[in-house]
């Protein structure tokens, strides 16, 4: 799949970029087209570009830009018109030592879908550390999928499988991203409260084979 990671300049986008490369194609897509390339240079196979070009050349398109910027999508909206778009912003405020959800209602995905209206936005990554990113190997965990067509799903399910170790889990339509978005800010709270480093998701079930 040829994915473009916009805003991945960043330590997550990066991160990801990095993972998804080895089964991918990788767009590095920034404002700068000259930081895209120097972060794709580091990506064996990934190539940068500008936000535009880079959404005219994906299949698919992951936004892994901080909250601020999501108003920004819109300017997108044709390159991006039928095609995927996972958001894995998490909008995050500072309150009393800890970090809180920072919106009184939605979610980023919901605003992303609003930008975008002619795409199918899904939204998926939000609980990974940055940190887990840069092993050379995933540890197991679960991501959480929310978009409002299961084909939507589908086509996000594919991407996260094509990294080692991580297993998609559908979580419903658009509306249950705020739920997701609200559980990163509990992970980071927990890890900070009870110092145990970056946290992951790994859901047990009765299906698994160790009980």
């Amino acid at each position: 799949m040829r994915v473009a990671i916009l805003g991945g300049t960043g330590a997550m986008g990066t991160g990801l970029a990095k993972h998804l490369s080895k089964k991918n194609e990788v767009i590095i897509g920034s404002r700068d087209e000259r930081r895209a390339g120097d972060a794709a240079s580091r990506i064996e196979g990934a190539v940068g570009m500008g936000y535009e070009a880079a959404s005219r050349a994906a299949e698919l398109a992951v936004f892994a830009v901080p909250y601020s910027a999501i108003g920004e999508a819109a300017r997108l909206s044709g390159a991006l018109s039928g095609k995927v778009a996972v958001s894995m912003v998490n909008p995050l405020k500072a309150e009393g030592g800890l970090l809180k959800f920072a919106l009184a209602e939605g979610s980023a995905a919901q605003e992303l879908a609003a930008a975008l209206p002619e795409s199918k936005v899904a939204t998926a990554f939000n609980h990974i550390s940055s940190l887990f990113f840069e092993r050379e190997t995933m540890v197991p965990m679960d991501v959480l999928v929310a978009a409002d067509a299961r084909g939507t799903y589908e086509e996000v399910a594919a991407l996260v499988t094509s990294i080692p170790n991580l297993r998609p889990l559908y979580a419903g339509p658009l509306s249950e991203a705020r739920t997701i978005e609200m559980i990163t800010p509990l992970l980071l709270n927990l890890a900070k409260m009870n110092k145990t480093g970056s946290l992951a998701m790994k859901f047990a079930t009765t299906r698994d084979p160790a009980r």
